[in-house]
């Protein structure tokens, strides 16, 4: 396979360096297509190029030292372990003589992560490439071990082709503990000279400082152990990048400016064509998505005593797609999650439900056929069957399902997979085709479930927004059995994820547009629902504010601080009004009859119809505001305009109007109230108290918008005498505001600067 690795953007971004695909990573590439399940030849070379990339914006390794710190973004389940082995099999082609793992906080995950790499590298037969070190330790002998091999590799560093010695690559657990162990380690051996890269996988867990929200508030510099460990151990390696990982990195983004941590770049690793994620699970008409009712949840006030009817549906729907991949010969596994609570008392519940329920079904069907109980059961897997055939129109037929389900039972395994001791046990995912796990916190982040098709989650969801998105395990490369796939959840999870998966979008294509830029220069604004925080508060280092967004006009309370800026704005009125009149005409607004104005004793009000969004978006910005929380609302209502701009098919247009033609002619001096905010914006309808439009003479200014569009109100302001106007521009003060539709506010949170 030969891959020639391309800046990515069309030569548009600038790395620091260009990395070479030399043998090791051919090697790797070969290996990794011949794997079960493997990316075809075009999407490794995607893979190769973004990696080449990421490691293109670390520290070069011809220079003497330096540290640096980047962020990679993928989706839950979307090839992150692929990519992070990608850029160790590049590194070991481009002079890095160290790879450091941190490959989480769980040794199930740890020893998930170290699977893949001592596979995907070539590490499970005798090979003259790596040294891998597992949780180095001073007492095991790990200094002297790592010393000489880090000596043989600087020595042949510089060597013709074909003669380089082995690189280390160390996997340690992110536990304090076994950090300090390496530190002590690497103390100890002379790593002048000697590239280093440091991969975090799941990176916004546990290694982010925990004290930061309580730093931020009381000044304090108080730092958590995990994380203090990693300081320490950066401290102790002169040249290395620190690659942080993870699909959903919020808590990354928010640490503060000042962190060690907080990153000066970030990359994405895009999905494979085979990728099924967010968009399709919570698509609008929700074809694999199912509500659990709340009366089918177990509670102290709600006890159960026979299993849910949304888990038996669950159940049938996966053992006929179980079925349908024994008849068709299929590969690999098929495997259904339950993850009912955090707490494990409740896995013993589903279990045996579950198993009780699979006991019937197999005496059911050992009837003779006709009997009423085997009846019974087919006439409920005959609608399940048709749910299945609706999205997965290849499913085999449905007698023939019927008659493998047997067979499916004595290769069915249900087990549980939490902290007791008998949910402790390995998944030996090659001992048995069809599984089902039972399961809560361990089945959240980085738990690979192979070839899952069914989830059922009867949790509450969770109020941050990427322990929530952590939880979906139901991601994935299931693009050939997508139309198998369910996921049942309640209907503040299924709202919820929905929101999660614009907030998603929304924030990848900030940072793809920021792409090349320091990242510390991006301001942290995300679209978010309102109910979820971005992450846990405690490793938040960044003052943020959530923005609740309705359906209405937003109005900035205090546009008159600052002559200064009301001179500017007025110039920017004055401008924008004038080039929009030009560009896209204006008429007298009570030309529509919605629009009714008959006063005799008022500049009329112009409107300006289609205005391109991107124009309003650019008045937005260059509008100076001076107040945190206008400069707060107006930044959230530009977010919105922004998502907007984004989802339409076609850019949105906007109506403005020139509220009293732009003139102070007739104005009455307004007043603040004791906040310093404006009272009323609004000059109402008159006369008040009328009962229909034809008794009116003005509809009010509030009535002035177009239902669904955007529009931007401009008018000028005359206040009275007042100390905190300067009184040179109180004669005439720019205003405007925004009324945003239903279908364009968004609730997000605001980064204040």
């Amino acid at each position: 396979m030969n891959i020639v690795v391309e800046r990515l953007g069309g030569g548009t971004l600038d790395t620091r360096w260009t990395p070479k695909v030399g043998p090791f990573t051919k090697e790797f590439i070969e290996r990794k297509l011949k794997q079960r399940s493997a990316p075809d030849a075009d999407a490794m070379t995607r893979v190769v190029t973004e990696a080449a990339t990421i490691l293109g914006r670390s520290v070069p390794p011809t220079e003497p030292a330096g540290q640096d710190t980047g962020l990679v973004v993928g989706y839950v389940q979307s090839g992150k372990t692929l990519s992070f082995t990608t850029v160790t099999a590049l590194a070991r082609d481009n002079g890095y003589g160290v790879v450091i793992l941190l490959a989480g906080t769980a040794v199930a995950l740890k020893g998930q992560s170290e699977d893949r790499l001592t596979i995907d590298l070539g590490m499970s037969e005798i090979q003259h490439d790596w040294r891998k070190f597992e949780n180095p330790d001073v007492k095991a002998g790990h200094v002297a071990d790592i010393a000489k091999v880090l000596r043989a590799w600087s020595g042949s560093r510089d060597g013709a082709p074909g003669t380089a010695k082995r690189s280390v690559l160390i996997t340690v657990l992110k536990h304090h503990k076994r950090l300090e162990n390496l530190r002590e380690v690497l103390e100890r051996v002379d790593l002048t000279g000697i590239p280093i890269l440091i991969i975090d996988d799941e990176s916004d867990q546990a290694g982010l400082n925990a004290k930061a929200a309580k730093n931020l508030s009381s000044g304090s510099n108080e730092l958590s152990s995990t994380y203090q460990r990693i300081l320490e151990l950066k401290a102790a390696i002169p040249h290395h990048t620190y690659l942080q990982y993870t699909a959903t990195p919020q808590a990354n983004l928010l640490i503060a400016v000042a962190d060690v941590l907080s990153p000066s770049f970030a990359e994405l690793v895009s999905p494979g064509d085979g990728y099924v994620g967010g968009s399709d699970f919570f698509s609008e008409d929700k074809p694999l998505c199912f509500e659990i009712p709340l009366q089918q949840i177990p509670t102290v006030q709600n006890p159960l005593t026979v299993a849910p009817q949304t888990l038996q549906q669950a159940l049938q729907l996966f053992i006929l797609g179980a079925a349908h991949h024994s008849v068709a010969r299929g590969k690999g596994n098929r495997s259904m999650m339950v993850h009912p609570s955090q707490r494990t008392a409740p896995h013993t519940d589903y279990k045996e439900w579950l198993d009780g329920l699979l006991e019937h079904w197999r005496d059911f069907l050992e009837q003779p056929r006709g009997s009423a109980v085997r009846k019974e059961l087919e006439l409920g897997l005959r609608g399940n069957y048709d749910e299945l055939l609706r999205t997965f129109p290849a499913l085999e037929p449905f007698d023939t399902l019927v008659d493998a389900l047997p067979e499916v039972f004595s290769e069915l395994k249900v087990v549980k997979v939490n902290s007791n001791a008998d949910g402790q046990k390995a998944v030996k995912w090659n001992d048995w085709p069809y599984w089902i796990l039972v399961g809560g916190q361990k089945l959240d982040r980085g738990f690979t479930v192979e070839g899952l098709t069914i989830s059922y989650m009867p949790r509450t969801a969770s109020t941050n927004a990427d322990t929530l998105q952590q939880r979906a395990r139901f991601f994935g490369y299931k693009r050939s059995y997508e139309g198998l796939c369910r996921v049942f959840l309640l209907r503040d999870v299924i709202d919820a994820f929905e929101g999660y998966v614009e907030s998603e979008e929304f924030v990848r294509r900030a940072l793809a547009e920021h792409r090349g830029k320091p990242l510390q220069e991006w301001k942290r604004d995300f679209i978010l629902n309102r109910a979820l925080s971005p992450t846990r508060r405690a490793v938040i280092g960044r003052s943020v504010v959530p923005v609740k967004m309705d359906e209405g006009w937003v109005v900035p309370g205090s546009l008159y601080f600052d002559a200064e800026a009301v001179l500017h704005n007025r110039q920017l009125f004055e401008r924008k009004a004038a080039a929009w009149k030009q560009a896209y005409g204006a008429v007298d607004a009570a030309q529509r009859p919605e629009f009714k104005d008959v006063r005799r004793d008022s500049p009329r009000n112009v409107l300006i119809e289609g205005v391109p969004i991107d124009e309003v978006l650019d008045f937005l910005l260059d509008a100076r505001i001076r107040g945190l929380d206008d400069s707060t609302d107006l930044a959230a209502a530009a977010i919105s305009l922004v998502k907007h701009r984004a989802d339409a098919k076609v850019s949105p247009l906007v109506d403005v109007i020139l509220v009293g033609s732009l003139s102070t002619v007739g104005l009455t001096g307004r007043g603040l109230n004791a906040d310093g905010k404006i009272n009323n914006l609004f000059v109402g309808e008159s006369p008040q108290g009328a009962t229909s439009i034809d008794q009116l003479n003005y509809v009010g200014d509030r009535a002035l918008f177009t239902p669904d569009r955007v529009t931007l109100h401009l008018r000028y302001l005359v206040f009275k005498p007042d100390v905190r106007i300067d009184s040179s521009v109180a004669n005439c003060v720019p205003w405007f505001s925004i009324r945003l539709p239903e279908s364009v506010a968004k609730d997000c949170v605001i980064e204040e600067l």
